[in-house]
């Protein structure tokens, strides 16, 4: 199996602690006044915040950002992500600058971990009693902090290979997320974008597509349309009244909802065919409504 045999298998463990507890309902209401519950930045889904939840959110955002690493080139598959082989040392170069990073902010955390410790308690001096008693020691934390990944090349029993549909089916998905991502940012844009600048948010996605596609049809076609939308932008500036702006949002609903992404897989829907009825006068290329409410209506209202 040409993906198997292509790809190496990203492993990460990361791990972080929490900064909480899981609460009792009869002790955590003997801690507040008159039987009173404590608040809820202390007390949430049955966990309390014994610790300052904004120290540890630079630890926090090392996991992302590692997985956005692995996602970039990858997709998603048996616990970790496999990436194309070609794509492997550019991608372990970025973990390892991530896990520098990590390490660099578990340090700072643990410098001002004392001081993040009493602030917190001297907020919540109501609670301090039983605070200061469940937050652990300093060199106790930093052994629930770690930050490492593994390779592996994989070998399937004959008979046991993984189903390549699904695999198609994840990347996919992987890639509609994005695109989710992409149009929620150019709705939120105030001022007008720049062709190129549009093109190289594009460019990302092209390339997983490209790196992932290992001859799967279903890959090959939405990869083409992105091509297609791709060589379509204008250098020129985009603003949300121009055709583009609606062209390229209207694509990005397409792949971000997996049932409409089925009528590009099919055919039935395209860049081409879109430009086509944009140009004719036909501003209605029968697309499904969109579920995205529009923000101007010169903009989206045409082409939903």
């Amino acid at each position: 199996m040409e993906f198997i045999h292509g790809t190496t298998l990203v492993h990460l463990k990361m791990r972080c602690w929490s900064g909480e507890k899981k609460a009792s309902r009869d002790s955590d209401i003997r801690l507040g006044i008159d039987g009173k519950l404590p608040p809820q930045k202390l007390l949430d889904l049955g966990r309390k915040k014994i610790f300052p939840p904004k120290a540890l959110d630079p630890l926090l955002s090392k996991r992302k950002s590692a997985e956005r690493a692995c996602l970039a080139e990858g997709t998603r598959f048996m616990g970790g992500f496999a990436v194309r082989d070609e794509a492997i040392d550019d991608v372990v170069a970025k973990l390892e600058t991530v896990k520098a990073g990590f390490e660099s902010a578990l340090q700072q955390f643990l410098n001002d971990f004392d001081r993040n410790k009493e602030d917190w308690i001297a907020e919540n001096e109501e609670y301090a009693h039983i605070m200061r008693d469940q937050v652990p020691d300093r060199e106790t934390v930093a052994s629930a902090f770690k930050f490492e990944f593994k390779l592996y090349k994989m070998q399937p029993l004959e008979g046991f290979e993984p189903d390549e549909a699904e695999i198609a089916d994840q990347i996919l998905h992987e890639v509609g997320l994005s695109c989710r991502e992409m149009s929620d940012r150019l709705l939120e844009r105030k001022r007008a974008i720049g062709g190129k600048t549009l093109c190289k948010q594009l460019d990302p996605l092209v390339t997983k597509l490209d790196t992932l596609s290992f001859g799967n049809g279903q890959i090959l076609r939405v990869l083409g349309e992105f091509r297609a939308l791709r060589s379509s932008i204008p250098a020129e500036r985009i603003d949300q009244d121009h055709p583009v702006f609606g062209r390229v949002l209207t694509f990005l609903t397409m792949c971000s909802d997996d049932k409409k992404l089925e009528r590009i897989v099919s055919g039935e829907f395209s860049v081409t065919k879109l430009i086509a009825g944009l140009q004719s006068g036909n501003a209605q290329p029968q697309v499904a409504p969109s579920s995205t409410p529009p923000t101007t209506a010169s903009a989206m209202g045409a082409y939903f």
